[in-house]
């Protein structure tokens, strides 16, 4: 090989070189330094100890006890299971997500819904520390991303979660009542004004046992062990015992067995054909359904 040919196979080699670079790492370090910073980047999820929930005048402010998140100003309601985890999982989400600026104009804000006026502000806290403060905007045109802002900047991204989905809930408070194991459930008390009797499964099979022995029908009773294992209220009302007639003892069914005590109270009607119920053990009110308290509303020949 001649030296000629050496200098220019060693120029087509750094030519090489160049061109790779260029094309690859530079493009990388290029795209990813014209990305705006991620303003949600330091979010460490297990340290948010409160969240305050803003759109319009609707304030809801959800405080981490445990692995649960208690709805503030409520007796004892907490968001649901399915609501904590995808809270959970969105705040795990916003430190690796990725910002695109759409509008470096004040006054465009409102046309994407990120001002503080029209959007749905979020503030995030640990310890007692406001850590992150932003707005939610309305939905990306790819029906996965948001638009966000926060309030202190004129800017509006895009942001690649659906948070909407997570924090724009028309009801945080759980609406569920029970939710147990049917098949551990072996006793059943029904307890009414002036009456009560007992149903109680002895090998497998379910009977009545007070205020004397009767038989019972198993297609009945396993309708009502399926709805007193496993219900949910219909609405949530304000949380006023005036007028709820709970105190009447009007309709008491408690379901119990292995791990299990299912105690419901029922009330009167709310006018709307809905009625007022609570557990024993707890002073939260709800609202179920008529045909709810229907099946729960039984004589002993009901069940034959």
């Amino acid at each position: 090989m001649t030296k000629k040919n050496l200098i220019l196979g060693t120029i087509l080699i750094v030519l090489i070189a160049l061109a790779y670079l260029y094309q690859g790492p530079f493009q990388d370090w290029k795209i990813k330094s014209s990305s705006p910073k991620n303003f949600l980047a330091g979010v460490e999820a297990n340290i948010i100890s409160k969240i305050e929930i803003k759109q319009n005048v609707n304030d809801t402010i959800l405080e981490k006890e445990g692995d649960k998140w208690k709805i503030s100003g409520t007796k004892d309601f907490y968001a649901s299971d399915s609501m904590a985890a995808n809270l959970n999982k969105s705040l795990n989400d916003l430190k690796e997500s990725k910002l695109e600026l759409i509008s470096a104009v004040k006054e465009k804000k409102q046309e994407f819904l990120t001002d503080e006026a029209s959007g749905l502000n979020i503030k995030l806290f640990a310890g007692g520390n406001l850590i992150k403060d932003f707005i939610i905007g309305s939905i990306g045109s790819d029906y996965q991303s948001v638009y966000i802002s926060r309030p202190d900047i004129d800017e509006t991204y895009s942001l690649n979660l659906n948070l909407l989905s997570t924090f724009s809930q028309p009801e945080w408070r759980d609406k569920t009542i029970f939710s147990s194991t049917k098949d551990k459930i072996n006793k059943l008390r029904f307890q009414y004004p002036g009456r009560e009797f007992n149903i109680e499964k002895i090998n497998g099979e379910w009977e009545g046992n007070l205020p004397y022995k009767f038989s019972v029908d198993e297609v009945k009773i396993d309708k009502i062990v399926s709805l007193i294992s496993s219900l949910s209220a219909e609405d949530i009302p304000a949380q006023d015992f005036a007028n709820t007639g709970l105190e009447k003892n009007l309709i008491i069914v408690e379901a119990s067995g292995e791990g299990i005590d299912n105690t419901l109270m029922i009330g009167n009607d709310n006018g709307e054909e809905l009625y007022y119920a609570k557990k024993a053990d707890s002073d939260n009110i709800y609202l179920i359904t008529k045909e709810q308290r229907d099946e729960l509303n039984k004589k002993i020949q009901d069940l034959r």
